[in-house]
């Protein structure tokens, strides 16, 4: 779970002041007025996340703006008065803002009061939900087992089976197929002992995948 960022004084009036404008909608995030209060944002979740993505949990060392996105965690789009709502913000790797881009994250209607309770997100909440109780990181930037439904819908709506092209896989339907598979069976069984042995299976598949990575970058 991540620290909000605490806005100065001066921010916190340019905000406020924008809100109450007539004009203002989801597309005022690119005023030029908004770039200082932009850059406080990059720095302070960029420092709190220690590099790393809410989604895929990749670690990105480069502060470079190609590799890291603002992330409204509830999109501009559905959400323009929770623009600069501190809980409603993070930072995330490009290829998951991208893949997330306006999907409905949430099942709150609200406008002006933005939504605190997990159970009215639909993926895992950077600020709300603890990450291991929803999905299981096998291998960041390669496979994601998802606990709970919670875990699977942010596989889903954040693009992560987007990494079995770049880890190896190619595009082979069955490979992928095969551990859906597995992981549907897992979330199926009562017994501890078959889902450890159904997880063991998955590992073995995602660890093939870093092998052949490894491989073909030397």
């Amino acid at each position: 779970m991540l620290t909000p960022i605490c806005y100065t004084i001066e921010e916190n009036n340019l905000i406020k002041s924008k809100l109450t404008e007539q004009s203002f909608n989801h597309n005022s995030w690119a005023d030029d007025d908004f770039l200082p209060i932009k850059e406080s944002i990059k720095k302070h979740y960029h420092k709190i996340q220690n590099g790393v993505c809410p989604y895929c949990k990749l670690q990105l060392n480069s502060f470079h703006g190609r590799n890291w996105d603002i992330e409204h965690i509830i999109p501009r789009s559905h959400g323009p008065n929770f623009m600069f709502e501190p809980l409603n913000l993070c930072m995330s790797c490009v290829g998951c803002n991208s893949e997330k881009s306006n999907k409905v994250v949430t099942d709150s209607k609200a406008k002006v009061t933005y939504p605190i309770k997990p159970s009215q997100y639909r993926i895992i909440h950077p600020h709300f939900d603890n990450y291991e109780e929803h999905l299981l990181v096998i291998e960041a930037g390669l496979f994601y087992y998802p606990l709970k439904p919670k875990g699977r819908k942010t596989v889903e709506v954040c693009g992560l089976t987007r990494f079995y092209e770049f880890a190896g896989f190619g595009s082979n339907a069955e490979v992928f197929i095969k551990i859906q598979s597995l992981a549907a069976a897992a979330e199926a069984v009562d017994s501890e002992n078959i889902k450890e042995d159904i997880l063991a299976q998955i590992s073995v598949i995602a660890l093939r995948g870093v092998i052949q990575n490894k491989r073909e970058d030397n």
